[in-house]
């Protein structure tokens, strides 16, 4: 805990045997050496870089854990899973949760994976002990993955799994791996299923451990929260987007209709506030995800809810991605006329679920149509000669949200919007604290807007650093962008809270120290992307290009990042990595005087009494009895408003206002309106305290 190298379980596949090496964690170049030691996401990363920089041919598979889970933090129980990805060969990394990471962190930072075992039913164990060896599961590979979970639970009982489908198994370049949860999570967009699967793997088993590491309660005890003396549970059930979250207000629900009686909630261990949603189904329980289930939805001319849930439940028991299985398909039924003799089936998929089902049966044996969609929806795209929503060979979102437009556009870890989202400008809601968070960045006009272009390369950027710093604590992401949002912690209490050893040991303890690691981390993906053949142009695919063409979209982001037209890093990007100079990149434009202040709405005079229409959904909406009228003098700020839905409904009060700060997002319309902006009597203004991503 004192930013000492992390230990790494290096195993090499060969035969029957498994060839285990320890080491601790270096590398010749500093500054891969330094985001190494920050771990989790960014050992991961490290690791990959070092075997591309020794001349390796096959990039290893790596699952690397972040300190948090060895500390123990609430919400932090993922384990990042990484590797270069078949789907666009490109480096992609997810996280998974459940036991994983805490088996694995009691005896090392990271497993790193090569070479190949040879026969059937390979399962790669790691042992009480931390020892690693190749055992057999009779009968594995003719299972789906929920009769492979099974089995390797009777097998291995209580042990951390990672398990490969069939998809895995035979190469499908969006194939994923599921944890042992029941039901269980899913990782590995890109293809880290496929990775697995090359090496002859079925599964990793990940026994508990006899002993977990010890964590020096000095450096524990040093840690303080914003708030002294707050527990740590605590924090996150102030937070009341993370409330809302557990509600079921993820950002793709925003406009859909939620799922009907779903069968409980599911999140990572120790979460209090789980986001998944669980479905009883006939074959047992199935988690889902609103983004998912709109894959499976609208272009494949399936209205109802049964329909998503049979095609996402079959995609989990093959171990495919549903958003690029669901891309691909939407591409066959709505261009079903340009496949020759495969047209007359195509055509019939629209709305027949069976149908349906059979093509994704027909995706791991390469047969039919399944042939056709095993490819991935940007290699059918192409072969249909059509333009469709993708980046970097991986399916993609066209976003009115500007900034979520740019965040997966420029990601070099995959287009999974957990690792992209650009959260500032969805989520927070008022203006003074947005510019509180990116100074000393100044906020442009207009900036916190979701639709204007003004300022979202900075707020991407700003973004993609906190994210990277995150995932590589293991921290959860969503918890931490929601105490942020909320303003129940400031970047500095969050980072005096989670920020790994190695920072607070080379750049400080402060925000701004997290957000130096995280644009550090960014910087080894920009260049690992640059030796893996990426070009500059792949951060402007076409369907986006006219808008990240601003100047406040793809050119700001790249002068705050610091990268070239290549879009790799300048060397003066690199020469201020692991300093907090790497934040300065952007030159004078960074050093901003004071906060500016927010111009008031002007209120014409006299003001009257008069109504205001107030709509929300979930837990505020229950809280305020929305729909709400509320009378004050008019026009008014929307803060004014907030302040009289507070006073009218006190115990709505947490979730309308914070201090000086509005906790809603108001909109009219459809279009935001700024805690400053005017109201006039007969308004309907919608509050939504969403947390976006997932």
């Amino acid at each position: 805990m004192d930013g000492a190298a992390p230990e790494i379980l290096s195993v090499e596949l060969q035969g029957d045997l498994a060839t285990v090496r320890r080491s601790r964690w270096s590398s010749p170049d500093p500054v891969v050496d330094a985001v190494g030691r920050y771990g989790g996401s960014a050992l991961a990363l490290a690791i990959v870089h070092a075997a591309r920089a020794a001349g390796e041919s096959e990039m290893p598979f790596v699952v690397a854990v972040g300190e948090a889970v060895l500390r123990g933090l609430p919400t932090a129980a993922r384990a990042c899973v990484a590797s270069r990805v078949p789907l666009s060969g490109h480096y992609a990394d997810g996280h998974v949760g459940g036991l994983f990471g805490q088996h694995l962190v009691a005896s090392a930072s990271a497993l790193v994976v090569r070479g190949r075992v040879s026969g059937a039913d390979a399962v790669l164990v790691i042992d009480a002990r931390g020892d690693a060896r190749v055992e057999r599961a009779a009968g594995l590979e003719q299972l789906g993955i929920p009769g492979r979970t099974r089995l390797l639970h009777a097998q291995y009982p209580g042990a951390a799994l990672l398990v490969c489908g069939l998809a895995g198994d035979r190469g499908v370049p969006f194939a994923t791996l599921a944890n042992e949860a029941d039901p269980p999570s899913f990782v590995g967009r890109g293809g880290l299923g496929a990775v697995l699967g090359r090496h002859g793997v079925r599964a990793i088993a990940v026994l508990p451990p006899e002993r977990r590491r010890a964590v020096d309660a000095s450096a524990r005890s040093e840690r303080r929260l914003e708030r002294p003396g707050a527990p740590d549970l605590a924090v996150l059930t102030d937070s009341v987007r993370l409330l809302a979250r557990a509600a079921g207000g993820t950002f793709e629900s925003r406009g859909d209709p939620a799922p009907v009686d779903p069968g409980g909630r599911k999140g990572c261990r120790g979460c209090p506030t789980p986001c998944g949603w669980v479905f009883e189904r006939p074959s047992g329980a199935l988690g889902a995800r609103q983004g998912a289930l709109e894959a499976l939805r609208g272009a494949l001319g399936l209205s109802d809810q049964e329909g998503p849930l049979a095609l996402l439940e079959r995609c989990d028991a093959l171990g495919i991605d549903a958003k690029e299985t669901g891309a691909a398909l939407a591409l066959l039924v709505e261009h079903a006329d340009r496949l020759g003799a495969a047209a007359g089936r195509a055509r019939g998929l629209r709305g027949d679920l069976d149908a349906l089902l059979a093509v994704l049966d027909e995706i791991p044996a390469r047969v039919g149509l399944g042939a056709l969609v095993a490819r991935g929806a940007a290699h059918l795209a192409r072969e249909l000669g059509v333009d469709a929503p993708l980046v970097r060979g991986q399916s993609a979102r066209a976003e009115n949200d500007l900034a979520a437009l740019l965040g997966q556009c420029i990601s070099t870890r995959g287009t999974d919007p957990m690792r992209t989202f650009a959260f500032l400008a969805a989520d927070v809601p008022d203006r003074a604290r947005l510019a509180r968070l990116i100074a000393p960045w100044p906020l442009p006009e207009g900036a916190e807007d979701p639709r204007a272009t003004a300022g979202k390369g900075r707020l991407v950027a700003w973004t993609e650093a906190f994210l990277a710093a995150v995932d590589a604590t293991g921290f959860c992401a969503f918890s931490a962008a929601a105490v942020l949002a909320d303003g129940v912690l400031d970047l500095d209490g969050l980072a005096r809270w989670i920020a790994p050893e190695a920072v607070r040991a080379t750049i400080g303890s402060d925000g701004r120290a997290l957000l130096s690691a995280g644009a550090s981390i960014v910087l080894v993906q920009r260049d690992l992307a640059r030796a893996l053949g990426a070009r500059g142009d792949e951060d402007c695919p076409p369907f986006a290009a006219s808008l990240l063409g601003e100047s406040g979209m793809l050119p700001e982001y790249r002068r705050f990042r610091g990268l070239g037209a290549d879009g790799a890093p300048t060397a003066a990007a690199w020469g201020a990595a692991a300093t907090t100079a790497v934040l300065d990149l952007a030159g004078d434009e960074v050093r901003a005087g004071p906060l500016e202040s927010v111009p008031a709405a002007e209120l014409a005079m006299p003001r009257r009494l008069g109504r205001v229409r107030l709509r929300a959904p979930g837990p505020l909406g229950a809280a305020l009895g929305a729909p709400l009228e509320v009378e004050l003098a008019l026009p008014a700020r929307a803060w004014d408003v907030l302040l009289a839905a507070a006073l009218a409904r006190p115990s709505a009060r947490a979730w309308l206002v914070r201090g000086e700060s509005a906790v809603p997002i108001v909109s009219r319309g459809g279009v935001r309106v700024p805690a400053e902006g005017r109201v006039e009597a007969g308004d309907v203004l919608d509050l939504t305290v969403v947390l976006s991503g997932g």
